[in-house]
């Protein structure tokens, strides 16, 4: 059995974010999806803006797409 830590790249096939729902979908390599919503609150906002900083800096350009 393997310990070993895969890269958010290695294991989400793609990543979607809607703005206007605060809204990212994950998909990953096996097909599955989660959806994560972030309340319309301050809390929220700031949550949001932190997330999608995160996966700009970490995923490949091909492997994430935000629309509005």
């Amino acid at each position: 059995m393997s310990n070993s830590i895969q890269a958010p790249s290695d294991v989400l096939e793609h990543v979607f974010v809607n703005l206007s729902k605060r809204q990212v979908t994950l998909l990953d390599e096996e097909g599955y999806t989660q959806e994560v919503n972030f309340k319309f609150d301050s809390e929220g906002t700031e949550g949001f803006a932190e997330v999608i900083a995160i996966l700009s800096e970490n995923l490949k350009e091909e492997t994430l797409t935000i629309y509005d």
